[in-house]
Protein backbone atom coordinates (compact mmCIF):
# COMPACT_ATOMS: atom_id res chain seq x y z
CA UNK A 1 0.00 0.00 0.00
CA UNK A 2 3.13 2.38 0.43
CA UNK A 3 4.36 2.17 -3.21
CA UNK A 4 0.89 2.81 -4.18
CA UNK A 5 0.68 5.88 -2.15
CA UNK A 6 3.95 7.00 -3.27
CA UNK A 7 3.24 6.43 -7.38
CA UNK A 8 0.28 8.48 -6.85
CA UNK A 9 1.84 11.00 -4.80
CA UNK A 10 4.56 10.92 -7.51
CA UNK A 11 2.30 11.07 -10.38
CA UNK A 12 0.52 14.08 -9.32
CA UNK A 13 3.43 15.81 -8.58
CA UNK A 14 4.26 15.37 -12.36
CA UNK A 15 0.80 16.41 -13.36
CA UNK A 16 1.36 19.54 -11.67
CA UNK A 17 4.80 20.29 -12.92
CA UNK A 18 3.37 19.47 -16.33
CA UNK A 19 0.48 21.60 -16.26
CA UNK A 20 2.35 24.75 -14.57
CA UNK A 21 5.12 24.50 -17.12
CA UNK A 22 2.61 23.90 -20.63
CA UNK A 23 0.92 27.09 -19.22
CA UNK A 24 3.88 29.40 -18.97
CA UNK A 25 5.05 27.67 -22.60
CA UNK A 26 1.87 29.49 -23.99
CA UNK A 27 2.40 32.54 -22.21
CA UNK A 28 5.66 33.06 -23.40
CA UNK A 29 4.73 31.78 -26.77
CA UNK A 30 1.98 34.30 -27.15
CA UNK A 31 4.40 36.85 -26.29
CA UNK A 32 6.70 35.61 -28.57
CA UNK A 33 7.51 37.07 -32.48
CA UNK A 34 8.96 36.15 -35.63
CA UNK A 35 11.92 33.06 -35.67
CA UNK A 36 11.65 32.35 -31.56
CA UNK A 37 7.84 31.25 -32.42
CA UNK A 38 9.07 29.30 -35.31
CA UNK A 39 11.73 27.62 -32.74
CA UNK A 40 9.84 27.59 -29.89
CA UNK A 41 8.94 24.06 -29.78
CA UNK A 42 12.61 22.85 -29.88
CA UNK A 43 13.82 25.20 -27.68
CA UNK A 44 11.69 24.57 -24.79
CA UNK A 45 12.54 20.60 -24.45
CA UNK A 46 13.52 20.69 -20.99
CA UNK A 47 10.00 20.10 -19.77
CA UNK A 48 10.84 16.29 -21.52
CA UNK A 49 12.94 15.74 -18.26
CA UNK A 50 10.35 16.02 -15.66
CA UNK A 51 8.81 12.80 -17.61
CA UNK A 52 10.86 10.64 -15.38
CA UNK A 53 8.90 11.50 -12.30
CA UNK A 54 6.10 9.79 -13.79
CA UNK A 55 7.79 7.05 -15.31
CA UNK A 56 9.12 5.95 -11.52
CA UNK A 57 5.17 6.30 -10.62
CA UNK A 58 4.45 3.96 -13.25
CA UNK A 59 7.19 1.52 -12.28
CA UNK A 60 6.24 1.96 -8.35
CA UNK A 61 2.44 1.21 -9.63
CA UNK A 62 3.39 -2.00 -11.79
CA UNK A 63 6.17 -3.49 -8.31
CA UNK A 64 2.40 -2.88 -7.06
CA UNK A 65 0.15 -4.62 -9.02
CA UNK A 66 2.94 -7.22 -9.37
CA UNK A 67 2.27 -7.87 -5.53
CA UNK A 68 -0.94 -7.16 -5.21
CA UNK A 69 -2.95 -8.05 -7.93
CA UNK A 70 -7.03 -7.70 -7.23
CA UNK A 71 -6.42 -4.29 -5.94
CA UNK A 72 -8.57 -1.61 -8.15
CA UNK A 73 -6.48 1.48 -6.47
CA UNK A 74 -3.32 -0.27 -8.11
CA UNK A 75 -4.45 -0.14 -12.02
CA UNK A 76 -5.89 2.99 -10.77
CA UNK A 77 -2.26 4.27 -10.12
CA UNK A 78 -1.05 2.45 -12.91
CA UNK A 79 -3.45 4.86 -15.63
CA UNK A 80 -2.56 8.53 -13.21
CA UNK A 81 1.13 7.77 -14.00
CA UNK A 82 0.08 6.92 -17.64
CA UNK A 83 -1.52 10.12 -17.99
CA UNK A 84 0.78 11.93 -16.33
CA UNK A 85 3.72 10.93 -18.91
CA UNK A 86 1.52 11.62 -21.65
CA UNK A 87 0.75 14.85 -20.54
CA UNK A 88 4.27 15.79 -19.89
CA UNK A 89 5.07 14.35 -23.48
CA UNK A 90 2.31 16.17 -25.06
CA UNK A 91 2.23 19.73 -26.42
CA UNK A 92 -0.41 20.77 -24.43
CA UNK A 93 0.57 24.50 -24.55
CA UNK A 94 -0.33 24.55 -28.26
CA UNK A 95 -4.60 24.09 -26.78
CA UNK A 96 -3.86 26.90 -24.49
CA UNK A 97 -3.11 29.52 -27.14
Amino acid sequence: MRLIRISILLSLICLAIALIINIQMAIDYSNATGKTRALYGLTNLHRLYYSIIGIIGFILSIISIVKNRKALINYLAALLAISSVYITLSDLWKVFI
